[in-house]
């Protein structure tokens, strides 16, 4: 799985996992979201050699979720890190490849309701 960061004028920010198939970004997606309703999180990215661990922890301490061993564009890395300050918040999104385009998930046939990140640190 990939980490991938888009940035953009007139949206928030979007940090997303690349999923092999819409299938399993919507099944891991929606079983996310039913575990931790209208909660929001912070972000710890380590930089682990040429991999990425991505850690959110709920901000109200009911949970975390790991996700190690991503692959990333270091690109991608520091264009984020000079253009979104530590407490912007961030879209955290389900993505897949569709016709050599990233898309992103649609969960239950409607546009996912994105994970909200109040913050992130990033780790070297």
């Amino acid at each position: 799985m990939q980490l991938v960061v888009k940035l953009t004028d007139d949206k928030p920010p979007r940090m997303g996992i690349v999923y092999p198939t819409e299938f399993q970004a919507n099944k891991a997606f929606e079983a996310f979201k039913e575990k931790y309703k209208e909660e929001t999180f912070r972000a710890l990215i380590e930089l682990s050699g040429d991999r990425i661990n991505l850690t959110l922890h709920s901000e109200n301490g009911s949970g975390k979720v790991n996700f190690k061993g991503l692959a990333f564009k270091v690109d991608q890395l520091k264009r984020f890190q000079q253009y979104v300050s530590c407490d912007t918040p961030i879209d955290f999104v389900p993505v897949y490849w569709k016709e050599n385009k990233l898309v992103v998930a649609k969960i239950r046939f409607k546009n996912a309701v994105p994970i909200i990140i109040n913050e992130y640190e990033i780790i070297e």
